[in-house]
């Protein structure tokens, strides 16, 4: 009876185990890893192991126990459950150890380094690590030391030891390729690419990433393709293809929510960091949230406290300065949990710069004291430096000149051994604030000379700087300082010139380093070794540029600042090379700020450029012509100008109140609309009009003053439109570079119109401007998609859109225009090609732009200008259908007869206010660039 028991138990355990085999047959074929993102093989896993524990709960055997349980813990860390591996990782173990397997022991914990990283627990890791390393060591095996250094690296990446995690990977790499086992290859391919991207070597990055893509389709492991494809994403945000990042996320975001992989919630992290780099703040904190939330659910909380580091600059950038204090101590406390110090220095520093902004002085001192303190301790010499310069500008505001000079002192003293680029510039300008307070007027110009400098040599950094908000305060300072302390200080007859340098070089810097990057069509001419020698530079500074990024940590080497400016003056000797073969290509590619000598030799002899500018409180002009160049002090200050615009736009928005409230009321509409402007000529216009002797003018706004009608000023008898034609200008410079682009010699129009609720009269208005021009290319309601329209406005003669469009103020380049099948941003017109001589958005609003600090304007007028518009149409206001459409006519038509753009748009203003005599009709419209 005995043997007959013992004979069926050993025949349970034999089924048993065979079910076992399966089980572990199934989940290892599905070739799963860990860090891999959820899958469904993975979620599948969890369910057989699991039903595997239960097996072997019922069976009460230990042996199946530890199957089960090592079976589960490898399940649970494939599927992003690392929290839920650990306690069965350490009962297996525990077990292995007790029951003389050392080897098995050994092996099991490399799983459990995976999982005690993922959960922060990085000295637990690292002393697991240590006591496998000695067993494989000593039994010399070879594939298990590989993979152990696979997991030891991947837990000094996350430690931001990105060298030290380079060689493990190598070595593992080395091995696996060696034995030949593809599946841990495809892996390390994609280890070693991490690593590789880490530590600037972005080609070599690329090339692993790629291989890691190959080989695991090859070897069927599709996660891990998608997770390469993720990884080569984010390679691009680094390298600044921006386009390219965002687009590769939204492609793979649907395969990774499916799956409810963490990798979800990573491409909403990296969205939210490239959205803070473009200044899409709203955007920025939206996706931040999201992927913190999703963190938090999974209990990752080094990702949790990155994703809401960045949702505290995202709130900074919009001056929520209370949100964003409470973000970032909310992230540091996970920081300081983590052990994580650079992280807690710089959020120190984050918190400071906040309540500096908020004038609370002390505690921005003792916050900036911790942060210096925290890279002292580390070694980073350049956020050293920013908290100085920090408690230098607070020492300054409070009136310690000699605590701010003893921090100038103490920056002078490290930059003497180690040249650190960037920092310079809140350096310089720190000096010079001193040096101002001293009356040492000289010693100033030339510190915020010196700032400026420093400032252009390195612009393309500050897109990657993890304190950029403060690097754009301080440049406007410096910019309106050079500009004041010119004028002030200098023989007023040499010192119009510098003064004019200062600032036109203070403004739209952001859109001419742009249009310098752009690619023309003449590329095709030029000599392709030559051309991608250029772009490989361009990418190549990039890279590098790149590593100033906060996550970088206190491994951003500063060692690569000689090969930096190597690189640059490659790019510009080859710059040069390249313009003695092809002039319009070499400009493309080096938009120059314009001077004053070189502004009066290219303007038409029939044009006046008055060019505004405010420093400090103060608003003053250059009056720029061929024959003379002068300059009008204090003419009045900002805040009353802003006074003045609020009321005007109060004004124009009653004529959008109704038809019968307008008829009622449209005499004193009017004459208060008359009234505003005439205060806003008084102020802006009247001191000198009496210079201008010619018959059109080009006006260039600064700040607020690009939201101003300045054609419907208004004199008391007459508006300014009835004596001048206007056009518009973000800067001379980028005036210059649209005027020196030759015309668009391709004779067919482009006409696009969408009749909606909002637009009703786009169908009579597309069908009067076929009639004019009867040669265009027409796209109409349906047929006006958005590929459509990407094709057919490649080149044109002009480019006429009636459609709705909408201004995006808390995010200007989403702004908008609607088209059949969607909508085409202001970020979509980067990646799109528009060679045209003009383009007209007759919609409401179009021309709105948002002003940053350094006075780049962001909105559809920025993207079309970088897609090849030379000159463009806008509204500044909602415009009414009715009175648009004659206006359009009216304007096409004496182009058309040979007008020049600005006369044109003249005429078609005096025809239109013989019916609508109110401005808010006829005055909404400006032309911008190539008049």
């Amino acid at each position: 009876m005995g043997t007959n028991k013992s004979r069926r138990r050993v025949m349970r355990e034999e089924e048993l185990q065979q079910t076992f085999d399966r089980m572990w047959n199934e989940i290892r074929g599905a070739k799963l890893y860990a860090g891999q993102p959820r899958s469904e093989a993975s979620a599948q896993s969890v369910m057989l192991a699991s039903r595997a524990l239960q097996l072997a709960t019922d069976s009460s055997s230990e042996r199946f126990l530890l199957q089960a349980w090592r079976m589960l813990a490898y399940s649970l860390t494939a599927n992003e459950q690392y929290e839920e591996a650990l306690p069965y990782y350490q009962r297996a173990i525990e077990r292995l150890e007790q029951t003389g397997e050392p080897g098995q022991a050994a092996r099991a914990k490399l799983g459990y380094i995976a999982a005690l990283f993922h959960t922060g627990r990085y000295d637990r890791a690292l002393d697991v690590a240590r006591t496998a390393e000695a067993w494989f060591e000593k039994n010399d095996d070879e594939i298990g030391f590989a993979r152990l250094c696979t997991n030891i690296a991947n837990l000094y990446h996350r430690l931001d030891e990105h060298m030290r995690a380079y060689r493990y990977h190598l070595m593992a790499v080395e091995t696996f390729a060696r034995i030949g086992d593809r599946q841990a290859l495809a892996q390390s391919y994609l280890n070693l690419g991490n690593a590789l991207a880490s530590i600037d070597s972005f080609e070599k990055a690329d090339e692993m990433y790629e291989k890691s893509e190959a080989v695991s389709l090859d070897v069927g492991m599709l996660d891990l393709c998608a997770q390469a494809n993720y990884n080569r994403a984010y390679l691009h945000y680094l390298r600044g293809r921006y386009n390219d990042a965002l687009q590769s996320f939204a492609r793979l975001r649907q395969r990774f929510e499916q799956s409810g992989s963490r990798h979800y919630a990573l491409c909403d992290l990296d969205e939210a960091e490239i959205y803070i780099q473009l200044n899409l703040s709203g955007e920025a904190a939206t996706l931040a949230t999201r992927a913190a939330d999703r963190f938090q659910t999974l209990g990752l909380a080094y990702e949790k406290a990155k994703a809401t580091a960045f949702y505290g600059v995202a709130l900074m950038q919009m001056r929520r300065y209370s949100e964003a204090l409470e973000a970032f101590g909310r992230a540091q406390e996970i920081f300081q949990a983590e052990g994580n110090l650079y992280w807690i220095g710089l959020l120190d520093l984050y918190r400071a710069e906040v309540h500096f902004s908020l004038e609370r002085l002390g505690e921005a001192q003792a916050l900036a004291v911790q942060a210096k303190a925290a890279f002292i301790q580390l070694a980073v010499p350049s956020k050293r430096i920013l908290s100085l310069v920090l408690l230098g500008r607070v020492a300054l505001g409070l009136n310690n000149l000699a605590a701010a000079e003893t921090c100038t002192k103490e920056i002078s003293t490290l930059i003497r051994d180690t040249r650190i680029p960037l920092v310079l510039f809140p350096y310089h300008v720190l000096c010079a604030q001193v040096a101002e307070r001293r009356l040492q007027w000289d010693e100033a110009y030339r510190q915020y000379e010196l700032a400026a400098q420093e400032l252009e040599d390195h612009q393309a950094r500050l897109r990657h700087d993890d304190l950029r908000v403060t690097f754009f305060k301080g440049r406007q300072h410096a910019y309106e300082s050079l500009v004041r302390l010119a004028l002030d200080r200098m023989d007023p007859a040499k010192a119009l010139e510098p003064a004019y340098a200062w600032c036109e070089r203070a403004r739209s810097r952001g859109l001419i380093e742009l249009l310098s990057h752009y690619a023309p069509s003449i590329q095709g001419q030029t000599g392709q070794p030559l051309l991608a020698k250029i772009n490989q530079l361009r990418e190549e500074l990039s890279i590098q540029y790149a590593r100033s990024r906060p996550e970088a940590g206190p491994t951003a080497s500063l060692s690569n600042f000689e090969s930096i400016a190597l690189k640059e003056q490659e790019l510009a000797r080859t710059l040069r090379e390249v313009s003695s073969m092809y002039p319009e290509y070499a400009s493309l590619q080096q938009v120059s700020v314009a001077t004053l000598d070189m502004l009066r030799a290219l303007l038409p002899e029939r044009t006046t450029l008055i060019e505004y500018f405010t420093t400090a409180d103060e608003i003053l002009t250059f009056i720029i012509s061929r024959d003379d160049a002068s300059v009008v002090r204090h003419l009045c200050t900002a805040a009353e100008v802003v006074a003045l615009q609020e009321r005007l736009a109060f004004q124009l928005e009653k004529s959008t109140l109704g038809r019968d409230y307008v008829a009622a009321r449209s005499g004193l509409i009017l004459e208060s609309t008359k009234l505003h402007l005439r205060d806003l000529y008084r102020k802006l216009m009247a001191p000198f009009i009496n210079r201008i002797r010619t018959p059109h003018i080009t006006v260039i706004p600064h700040g607020t003053l690009h939201f101003l009608p300045f054609h419907a000023f208004y004199d008391g008898e007459k508006y300014l439109v009835d004596r001048y034609e206007f056009s518009y200008a973000p800067s001379a410079s980028i005036l210059k570079y649209c005027l020196e682009k030759a015309d668009v010699m391709e004779t067919s129009a482009l006409l696009v119109g969408v009749v909606d609720e909002n637009t009703p009269f786009v169908r009579e208005e597309i069908s009067a401007l076929n009639g004019l021009f009867p040669a265009s290319r027409v796209l109409r309601d349906q047929a006006a998609t958005r590929a459509a329209f990407i094709e057919s406005s490649r080149t044109s003669s002009f480019v006429h859109i009636a459609t709705h469009a909408i201004f995006r103020q808390d995010n200007p380049m989403f702004s908008r225009f609607k088209l059949a099948d969607g909508w085409i941003t202001a970020l979509d017109l980067f990646s799109m090609t528009c060679q045209t001589n003009l383009v007209t958005l007759s919609g409401c609003q179009s021309g709105m732009t948002e002003v940053t600090g350094s006075d780049d304007l962001l909105g559809l007028m920025r993207g079309f200008l970088y897609a090849g518009a030379r000159s463009m149409l806008l509204s500044l206001w909602n415009v009414n259908d009715e009175s648009t459409t004659a206006l359009m006519i009216r304007f096409y038509q004496e182009w058309r007869q040979g007008a020049a753009k600005s006369a044109a748009l003249r005429s078609a203003m005096l025809a239109v206010r013989e019916s609508h005599p109110n401005p808010f009709y006829w005055a909404p419209f400006l032309l911008v660039g190539t008049p």
